[in-house]
């Protein structure tokens, strides 16, 4: 009876304090004088490790502290904000500027270029544009190249396509979007990446593991979320100039317009080309393919400063490959002047969307909006004598609803969603048509009941045309033990429609015939669909050392599929087989992460990964081809003053050790055409130096693999490609050697009115 009291009485203690809360909105001035709300900044109390993020228009919602009125805001390259509460029913503002000037006295932060909240109940990085500048960054495939938790690796040695990974998956179980909608989906899932310009992105959050239930169903190994730069961030104008010494060349130019109070509009242009063939391996064929590419997106936001927001905007693609052997087709075909390998890859996208959002003007903590976007995408493409066409149509909706429960301890978003995808694919002679339907609601809870506690759990129903209803649940815990210590643990599912031809249209490039088993007329390619469940596990802990800060970081996850589409390529080295799992497939990835600034400004960034990954093939159990299971990271960035904004000069050097990697057996081939089944591990180093001038104009040049190291004959077969051991896509590593590359950046801030 005394133990049950005591629950009572400590229960009605939480039930009393879990009603007070507070609302608010955290803003920074713009360069006209106008106040804007700034996403996923952290709202803590004082002394406490206790506090929220906003969510994408700037506003939080955050419980009262029994022990703390002090709030403070913070966000990366703004100095904190800091004020004392006293009626908590009145909404708060905080305002963040770049610095304070007190007496001759500046109030300075060194911020980070990557962040990690520690606030958010799902582990997410924070990849700033700064962080981007690191590296050649042309294109979303190469935002990676300083980030210790996404993998990116050619596919292949003719196409030049480059697929992430995460937890030793590949791309297509990463759900990629941008802005909270879907980005890199279903078709272009083949060559998307580089149809995202590097220059575009203002920041990238990574989370790793299932996501929230809000963005949809298809995530499992995680979620990259981009987001582009807008009117009220952007610069007036912004200018980019890349070339390296394989002849790519691209220019970008970004320009904002504030059209009046409410209105603003961004242009973002993109040109790039590789005009010439080379070839530094002397095997015949391209290292590159020549290319031709124009991307344009306009997009406007509206702002009624009410309430109403509302964003719309269109984007166009038009993307053309050439690769293949050296030289130009010839008319005849004769002994001297034989038929040659050739490859063209064609694509042109176009995509609108819209959003509309409302939040209530007296109760902050209540808002509504809609999300809507149409895509349609078009590829026209021959590997030799293989044709491979498509085209895909996707209509998108999402409406989301969110709000508390008598406070903010208690907070729910709910909604519905429809997903249409309709896509048509031609490969040879061979037709693959399907549409698929899928309306679906939602509902996310989110309870905070102490200082140190919270539990997200949300669950989507969908009814899917194809594979019939099913549900999705996850949930996400976050319980911090102390100020500097946070664990987080995660569970839930996901589930996908395997795209076998665009997802790997590497094999494209090879001799093997693509075959299906176990087909049923009634599903996408006779297969039913991939679902996972993934658990994970998080353990972070801030310290300073020396005055200067830093983390440790450790993961856990393991992923668990109920059913996969496999890839068998150890058949034969002449067939590639895909066909449902019948048995186990998993994948487990453990990470150790440092971050620590060394000596003043800098910044040192170190991590080693384990995975495994494994799949019952028909012949057997064996790890998944082309994943190491280990690798080691190191990043150096150093800068001449606090933050690279300020610093006239900034140096950065990033090393990877790759370990070893099986491969798939060629031992059928003829004895000059045999590879061995285990790759050698290497160390891959990358450098670049900037030269900033007046925070206008700055001057970078890089080198990518420094010491060279290159994959030896990475296409099997070259001399006969249309040979039954032809093989372009056993790549394991490096197939290009050294790069030399440089660029010019030019900003023109806005001005005040």
């Amino acid at each position: 009876m005394k133990y049950l009291l005591m629950i009572a009485l400590l229960c009605q203690g939480v039930y009393t304090y879990a009603q007070e809360s507070i609302k608010g909105v955290v803003v920074t001035e713009s360069k006209k004088g106008k106040l804007i709300g700034i996403p996923f900044a952290n709202v803590y109390w004082q002394g406490t490790n206790y506090g929220t993020s906003t969510d994408s228009n700037g506003v939080f919602q955050l419980a009262v502290h029994d022990k703390s009125r002090k709030l403070i805001a913070s966000f990366v390259g703004y100095t904190s904000d800091t004020i004392i509460v006293g009626d908590f029913n009145q909404a708060i503002s905080l305002v963040l500027k770049k610095s304070i000037l007190l007496d001759a006295v500046t109030i300075e932060s060194r911020s980070k270029t990557t962040q990690m909240s520690f606030i958010n109940p799902m582990k997410m990085e924070l990849i700033s544009e700064r962080e981007l500048f690191k590296a050649a960054c042309c294109n979303l495939s190469e935002s990676f190249e300083t980030n210790p938790s996404v993998d990116v690796n050619f596919t292949d040695a003719v196409t030049g396509s480059k697929q992430i990974r995460m937890l030793g998956l590949d791309g297509p179980y990463t759900m990629i979007s941008r802005e909270n909608m879907p980005g890199i989906r279903g078709l272009g899932n083949g060559f998307g990446l580089s149809f995202i310009p590097g220059s575009w992105i203002s920041s990238i959050q990574v989370t790793k593991g299932v996501g929230s239930v809000i963005n949809g169903y298809e995530s499992i190994a995680g979620q990259i979320n981009t987001e582009l730069k807008k009117p009220e961030e952007g610069e007036q104008s912004f200018y980019n100039v890349f070339a390296n010494q394989s002849g790519r060349t691209e220019v970008n130019y970004i320009n904002t317009i504030q059209i009046n109070e409410k209105w603003g509009m961004t242009n973002l242009l993109h040109g790039s080309i590789r005009p010439w063939e080379t070839d530094h391996n002397n095997d015949g064929f391209m290292d590159f393919p020549i290319q031709e590419q124009v991307n344009l997106m306009n997009r406007w936001k509206y702002d009624n400063q009410k309430g109403l927001m509302g964003q719309i905007g269109i984007h166009y693609l038009f993307d053309d490959k050439v690769g293949g052997q050296l030289g130009e087709q010839p008319d005849v075909v004769s002994a001297n002047d034989p038929f040659l390998y050739k490859l063209r890859i064609q694509s042109e996208r176009v995509e609108t969307y819209g959003k509309i959002g409302y939040v209530f003007p007296k109760t902050k903590f209540k808002s509504m909006g809609l999300q809507v976007s149409g895509v349609y995408h078009d590829q026209d493409s021959y590997f030799g004598y293989t044709d491979y066409d498509a085209k895909e149509r996707t209509f998108y909706a999402n409406y989301i609803y969110q709000s508390i429960i008598k406070n903010s301890f208690h907070k729910f978003k709910t909604g519905m969603s429809f997903m249409y995808d309709e896509i048509q694919e031609r490969v040879a002679d061979s037709k693959f048509n399907r549409v698929e339907r899928v309306p679906g609601a939602f509902l996310e809870y989110t309870f905070e009941p102490t200082n140190n506690f919270t539990l997200v759990a949300g669950l989507r129903g969908d009814y899917h045309n194809l594979y019939d209803p099913f549900l999705t649940p996850r949930l996400h815990i976050r319980w911090a033990s102390s100020e500097t210590m946070v664990y987080r643990v995660l569970a839930g599912s996901g589930l996908k429609t395997a795209n076998v031809f665009a997802e790997h249209q590497s094999l494209f490039v090879s001799s093997r015939a693509i075959s299906i088993l176990n087909q049923n007329a009634s599903l996408p390619y006779g297969l039913k669909a991939e679902r996972a469940w993934n658990l994970g596990f998080n353990a972070t802990k801030e310290f300073k050392l020396d005055y200067r800060e830093g983390y440790v970081s450790f993961d856990l996850y393991r992923t668990d599929f109920q059913n996969q589409v496999v890839l068998d390529l150890d058949q034969s080295s002449n067939q590639a087989v895909f066909y449902n799992l019948d048995g186990k497939s998993y994948s487990n990835s453990m990470q150790l992460e440092l971050s620590y600034e060394l000596i003043k400004f800098l910044d040192m960034r170190i991590a080693y990964r384990w995975i495994e990954v494994k799949t019952d093939y028909i012949g057997g159990t064996r790890l998944k081809p082309f994943t190491p299971r280990h690798r080691l990271f190191a990043n150096f960035a150093y800068a001449t003053d606090k933050t690279v904004e300020d610093a006239n000069w900034t140096f950065d050097l990033t090393a990877q050790w790759v370990g070893e990697q099986r491969i798939p057996s060629t031992s059928e081939n003829t004895q000059d055409n045999i590879r061995s089944t285990i790759s050698p591990s290497f160390m891959l180093y990358n450098a670049q130096v900037t030269r900033n001038f007046n925070k206008k104009f700055a001057v970078y040049v890089g080198l990518e693999n420094i010491f060279n190291y290159q994959q030896k004959h990475p296409i099997i077969g070259a001399n006969n490609p249309f040979g039954n051991e032809f093989d372009a896509s056993m790549v394991w590593g490096p197939i290009f050697g050294r790069m030399v590359y440089g660029g010019l950046r030019y900003v023109i801030q806005k001005k005040k009115e």
